[in-house]
């Protein structure tokens, strides 16, 4: 098919990324920024597989769900999906899109925590830069292409003011390290403070969840779980102990890459290294901990080795939490010896196609 052409399109559902999906004929096109129903014209910018994924040119016919986007951005930003519907069918959809990716998994009833607030709530923003052109803003992975965006809506009050001040005259040029005339920048709050980082690695100045209070949220959901008889606790991909602070536990151990000294319940290990199981193993048993509760927060990437981590540290049960539910399904696909005993969907993202998960799992 000839890119850059105009194609009829009827959307008939929406995929795990927020995307239109229409089928005409044999040809399947994807269409973000649509809703079912819709039909139209969009235009075709790749192909994959037999699937073609195009952009919005002209709607024909429009869903009584549309709705006008609160942000002056969202036809061209590719970061967020769902500001031209409701709050509630982004809900529904993505509960739709949960159950749909752990179909082949017994699923307990889901429990979905939707967010306080659809806006202004995130702490943490990456924006792309490119001196030559001059550009400052969201990356389209597909085009390559910068979107300036200096009204974005998801960035909690602090961060949008530093955003703005970016934008303002182009204070960002004079910011930038020299060196590349292309990278990227994150602003982030920490505590009062909104910092800069620049061309450095994710959460560079320290991992936190992107929205604080949904992040309460999820605290509570294991506080409920845990109950209040003191354990022994391995805390995987720990950060600063974010998940397990709260716990009334009797002994933890923190696992994750850390560059400060920590208290002896932290352990700096990158847990992706092929000898993490046995250096996590030998550490219980110095420490003589009987680990009852495992509780786990990967990056998107998973661990897909969960299955060997379960039959070695043998614990009573588990708390997986995951910010992409695709990859804690490949894990969970693994593990024999235990049964799913609930499931919470959190909305940490909202406006986006992302979500958290939240299963727990009881050895049988």
């Amino acid at each position: 098919m000839r890119q850059n052409r105009p194609v009829p399109f009827k959307i008939t559902s929406l995929d795990s990324l927020g995307q239109g999906v229409s089928k005409i004929g044999e040809r399947i096109t994807f269409i973000p920024k649509t809703l079912p129903g819709e039909e139209g014209e969009a235009v075709i910018h790749s192909e994959k597989k037999g699937v073609a994924f195009a952009k919005l040119s002209t709607l024909t016919q429009k869903s009584s769900a549309r709705i006008q986007p609160m942000c002056p951005h969202f036809s061209q930003c590719p970061s967020c999906h769902y500001l031209h519907t409701s709050y509630e069918m982004e809900i529904e959809s993505k509960r739709e899109n949960f159950q749909k990716l752990f179909r082949n998994l017994p699923l307990p009833e889901l429990k979905v925590v939707p967010a306080p607030e659809r806006l202004g709530y995130r702490n943490r923003v990456q924006l792309h830069y490119d001196t030559k052109t001059r550009k400052l803003g969201m990356l389209d992975a597909r085009s390559s292409e910068i979107i300036p965006v200096p009204f974005c809506l998801i960035a909690e009050k602090n961060v949008e003011l530093k955003l703005k001040e970016l934008y303002h005259d182009d204070v960002w040029l004079n910011l930038v390290p020299m060196g590349l005339s292309r990278g990227h920048v994150e602003i982030y709050q920490v505590g009062t403070e909104t910092k800069l980082s620049w061309n450095e690695g994710y959460s560079s100045g320290g991992f936190t969840q992107v929205y604080q209070k949904m992040n309460r949220l999820l605290q509570m959901e294991l506080i409920d779980w845990y109950g209040t008889e003191k354990e022994d606790v391995l805390d995987l991909f720990a950060g600063n102990g974010n998940l397990t602070n709260d716990l009334p536990f009797s002994n933890r151990l923190c696992v994750d890459i850390y560059t400060e000294q920590k208290s002896s319940d932290f352990l700096s290990l990158s847990l992706y290294d092929k000898n993490a199981l046995q250096s996590v193993s030998n550490q219980l048993k110095k420490k003589k901990f009987s680990i009852k509760t495992l509780i786990l927060d990967p990056p998107r990437s998973g661990l897909s080795n969960l299955a060997e981590w379960l039959e070695v540290i043998s614990p009573q049960r588990v708390a997986y939490v995951s910010c992409d539910p695709h990859t804690m399904v490949r894990d969970l696909q693994k593990v024999s010896g235990y049964h799913l005993t609930r499931a919470v969907l959190l909305d940490f993202f909202p406006s986006t196609f992302h979500f958290e998960s939240l299963i727990f799992l009881e050895r049988k």
